[in-house]
């Protein structure tokens, strides 16, 4: 007989049967587990149902399991629920069974039986059981919900953790300078940051491996290959493929795999380190550059200094050069240089090619003419003794054309010599336009006692020489048209007769980049020009 007041509440309970359930529903939502709410639940109900037996059973997908109160056997005649109903009910005098959902999909069954002698149970009893039951399965539900709160907190917690260790590792895989590679140490931020327990990055090139780094260190694991359930990802950079894998993710429950959010972590770290290795690049080039520009800075300063900074004067003549290098450096070079005797050395050149080679050729070169102008050699054995030195000086697809000119300048009398250059301008008093060419092969190009020719002449009053490299009638407009094609440079000089050297120098280089405009220099500009008062 159970022992309930006339009111209905517990024994020992003078409220109200809500009041009861309130205070079965604060009992069980205090459990922490579904074993410790099962045996709070029979507590309550056995309250309740003083001398009756209260059995609790669940049911996931299989068999009916006993929660305790009774052999697993008495689950045979508890209901089933039918599709789409979340629960049912028996009620046979001496017992009440009724079947409950819960919120995780499984049921659990109350098989209340009468301990001895009393009335059979009525149809209050079947509600006041159901009614407890839903009291469980709430507190059950409020478990479920706050396990999976704190389980969403340690997520959230532990994807912030992840998020904080993620950019820490990509400033330290990003600096140029580190303690260790940046591939190898995404490897190890990338197994700690997921758990895994084995890890391997390897870069091949052509499918031949060139590195190989494992994750604990020293090489490959024992006992074979990784497990399976892995994940991987890569780039390519300069040739180059960075496969990063990760194996064996840890957990309390074991081996367990890895999920959406290791695999977005592992393609972070790899796009991090192919930054990394992009601006480790792009710093070595800018180094390298910083280098080169510093050597071209200490060629061009030798250049200047090799070059006249001022023309000597010679009473009776006016003289004016210009160059203008069509880079940093450049391989052109001209002088007027003072013999002892009192005579005038005019000299022009062009290196093939441009830059710093080109510039260190015509370093050689002018140490080279001193010393021999010096000597006071004729100028054939000069062309001679130049052409033997530069073709060991320099490669193959390295030679100098040059003019070499003596003046006397009293006389007005002047010996030259063409070294395959391009042909020197001389006008005359009467306007006539007279090439000087007679010479020999450019220097340096055979590495023989080639015979040079020199021819003479005498300068007279008004007239003029110009000596020039082919960078001005080579010179190019935007469409790619030469200048000397359709202004050609001797009707220039012919036409051109002001009453200063300068001045002439001037006006050529004004009328060239007239021609040329916006298109840009290709070639050094140089130019020697020398007028009898």
């Amino acid at each position: 007989m159970s022992r309930r007041t006339e009111t209905g509440t517990l024994a020992g309970h003078s409220g109200t049967p809500i009041e009861a359930l309130q205070e079965a529903f604060r009992v069980l939502s205090g459990a922490g587990s579904l074993k410790e709410e099962s045996a709070r639940f029979r507590s309550v109900i056995g309250d309740y149902f003083r001398g009756d037996e209260v059995r609790l059973l669940r049911r996931t997908t299989g068999e009916w399991e006993s929660m305790g109160g009774g052999p697993e056997g008495t689950a045979g005649a508890l209901p089933s629920p039918a599709a789409g109903v979340a629960g049912a009910s028996a009620l046979e005098g001496e017992s009440v069974r009724i079947v409950q959902r819960l919120a995780d999909g499984s049921d659990v069954g109350v098989v209340l039986l009468r301990g001895g002698s009393g009335n059979p149970y009525t149809e209050s009893d079947l509600i006041t059981l159901r009614l407890f039951l839903t009291v469980f399965e709430n507190a059950y539900r409020e478990m479920i919900a706050r396990r999976n709160e704190k389980d969403l907190i340690f997520s959230l917690n532990h994807r912030v953790l992840q998020l904080n260790s993620l950019i820490d590792t990509g400033i330290e895989v990003s600096k140029i300078t580190g303690s260790a590679p940046p591939h190898h140490l995404a490897l190890e931020r990338a197994a700690s940051l997921t758990n895994a327990s084995k890890g391997v990055l390897r870069v091949t090139r052509g499918g031949r491996t060139e590195e190989e780094g494992w994750f604990p260190h020293g090489g490959a694991p024992e006992g074979g290959a990784p497990g399976s359930g892995g994940i991987s990802t890569g780039f390519d950079f300069g040739g180059e493929t960075y496969t990063f894998q990760l194996f064996d993710k840890e957990s309390r429950n074991g081996i367990i795999p890895f999920d959406e959010t290791d695999q977005l972590l592992l393609d972070a770290l790899s796009k991090q380190v192919h930054a990394s290795l992009e601006n480790l690049y792009l710093h070595q080039e800018a180094l390298e550059k910083q280098k080169i520009e510093q050597d071209i800075a200490v060629a061009a300063s030798i250049q200047q200094r090799i070059l006249p900074k001022s023309l000597p004067v010679i009473e009776g003549y006016d003289i004016a050069g210009v160059n203008i290098p069509s880079k940093s450096v450049g391989g052109d070079y001209y002088d007027c240089i003072p013999l002892p005797d009192g005579r005038f050395a005019l000299v022009i050149a062009d290196v093939a090619g441009k830059g710093v080679p080109a510039a260190l050729l015509v370093s050689s070169f002018h140490a080279y003419l001193t010393a021999y102008l010096e000597a006071d050699l004729p100028l054939v054995e000069l062309a001679k003794r130049l052409n033997r030195v530069i073709s060991r000086a320099s490669t193959e697809d390295k030679f100098i054309t040059g003019f070499f000119a003596l003046l006397t300048p009293s006389s007005g009398f002047l010996e030259t010599l063409s070294a395959g250059h391009n042909p020197v301008f001389l006008r005359r008093t009467d306007g006539t336009l007279q090439e000087l060419i007679l010479g020999g092969i450019p220097l340096g190009m055979l590495d023989m006692d080639f015979p040079y020719q020199s021819e003479t002449l005498t300068l007279g009053k008004g007239e003029r020489l110009l000596l020039y490299t082919d960078g001005i009638p080579e010179a190019t407009d935007p469409r790619q048209r030469l200048y000397d094609e359709d202004f050609p440079l001797r009707d220039f000089v012919s036409g051109k007769v002001p009453d200063r050297a300068g001045t002439f120098i001037e006006e050529l280089i004004a009328d060239v980049k007239k021609y040329t405009g916006s298109a840009p220099q290709n070639d050094d500009i140089t130019a020697l020009y020398l007028m009898k008062l």
